[in-house]
């Protein structure tokens, strides 16, 4: 009988265990969980305290431009590196022209992009050439079709053309790269 009343006891006694290993293996997989979201947000720069780059830039609304500064070395750094270059973009008008098509639906490309130059006299002179530049992409831009714009080849050729048409309407002028902040074929 003895025998009879110890049996419910070990079977609680099991159930509670059971209860117990399950509450420990939670426990693991929720420090795991944590502990990953924390080295992800480490990996991404939550917990820094340096600004990130793109907070450097100062937009000129005034000229259309965008100057990025470099930041300023800290104390004993002077004699580490030299300079980096002074860079600064300057935004071109949004670009929406309608793609050659031989189907009678429209096909349209939509650009916006940036000039990096390495002056502000380069940087003047691209806003007072815009309208020339523009044209320039116009008359382009027109004459492509959907096929001429597949593929990363294509988008590369493109960059060469655009940068081609602007330093041919800014000349004796150069700029350093055109840079597609969007692109959109609809």
């Amino acid at each position: 009988m003895a025998d009879k009343a110890k049996e419910p006891a070990a079977a609680a006694e099991k159930a509670g265990g059971g209860r117990g290993k399950l509450m420990m293996f939670g426990l693991i997989g929720l420090l795991a969980l944590a502990g990953a979201g924390g080295a992800g947000a480490y990996l991404m720069g939550l917990f820094s305290t340096a600004p990130p780059a793109a907070a450097a830039a100062l937009p000129d609304p005034a000229a259309g431009t965008t100057e990025e500064v470099a930041p300023t070395p800290a104390a004993g750094e002077h004699d580490a590196a030299p300079a980096a270059p002074k860079v600064i973009f300057v935004d071109l008008p949004d670009v929406l022209v309608n793609l050659s098509s031989d189907s009678k639906r429209m096909r349209f490309l939509k650009l916006r992009l940036a000039v990096e130059v390495s002056s502000q006299a380069t940087a003047d002179t691209v806003v007072q050439y815009t309208p020339r530049i523009m044209d320039s992409f116009q008359l382009y831009l027109r004459s492509l079709t959907v096929d001429d714009l597949g593929g990363p080849s294509a988008l590369h050729r493109l960059k060469q053309e655009m940068l081609a048409r602007i330093n041919l309407a800014l000349d004796p002028g150069r700029i350093d790269d055109v840079l597609f902040k969007e692109m959109l074929v609809q």
